[in-house]
């Protein structure tokens, strides 16, 4: 029975603790003629929940660059991305991740103020399912179920154990 309990609370810890949120606050300055990135390793099924607010009024470009986008980004060879936001003092994300990688949120100066420091104000939360974990909470919940249940079935009792002659 105990062995049963410990496993119906480990299986239900697991299963909670396998659909996790990160959050995350960060200011930051945009450097004249310089762009500000975000490297993050996700999961598939990882969804980004933000808001970005420049906090002076001015505008920004945010940009979700996977590994290999960002690669040919850092040689110049284009701007290419899976999700933008172009010319917006303030605006709010959500974007799911399509698989496992490295991710790139950048950030560049919006149009006409390449030569001010810009200061933004970025908010967000990652929502990850971890599915080995959920999949072995499942897995343990069940386990427990079955041990409970055979320590609290009843017992066949023997006719020879009841003092018979």
């Amino acid at each position: 029975m105990a062995v049963g309990l410990l496993l119906l609370a480990l299986g239900a810890y697991t299963i909670y603790d396998s659909n996790s949120a990160s959050l995350y606050h960060s200011t930051f300055n945009l450097l004249p003629s310089k762009f500000f990135k975000i490297t993050d390793n996700l999961k598939d099924t990882a969804t980004l929940n933000g808001q970005i607010r420049e906090t002076s009024g001015r505008t920004i470009t945010f940009l979700i660059m996977n590994s290999q986008q960002f690669a040919n980004f850092q040689v110049g060879q284009g701007n290419t991305s899976l999700y933008s936001v172009k010319d917006s003092a303030s605006t709010s994300v959500s974007f799911s991740f399509p698989s496992a990688d490295t991710y790139y949120l950048i950030f560049l100066h919006g149009s006409g103020y390449l030569n001010a420091t810009e200061t933004v104000d970025f908010q967000r939360t990652y929502l990850a399912l971890a599915r080995f974990e959920f999949f072995s909470g499942i897995v343990l919940v069940g386990l427990g179920v079955l041990e409970i249940f055979w320590g609290l079935r009843p017992r066949r009792q023997s006719g020879a154990s009841y003092g018979q002659p």
